[in-house]
């Protein structure tokens, strides 16, 4: 899919200065609305490995592991 999103690298927050003039980056719209949501609002994503567990460091399943 095409990478044809464009994405607030820092989340703006409502500030319209951030809106406007942040960083962007382009993302397909699949990462923007998935991944990338979910890291913003959660801290964390959900993507899983091929071996079916979580792959970010900062979910809470891999903070359960020591």
């Amino acid at each position: 899919m095409a990478a044809n999103t464009a994405d607030h690298i820092e989340p703006h927050r409502g500030d319209p200065a951030k809106f406007w003039f942040g960083k962007l980056q382009s993302l397909c719209p699949t990462h923007h609305s998935g991944s990338k949501a979910q890291l913003e609002s959660k801290g964390y994503t959900n993507d899983i490995g091929d071996d079916g567990f979580p792959v970010d460091k900062s979910h809470p399943f891999n903070k359960l592991k020591k």
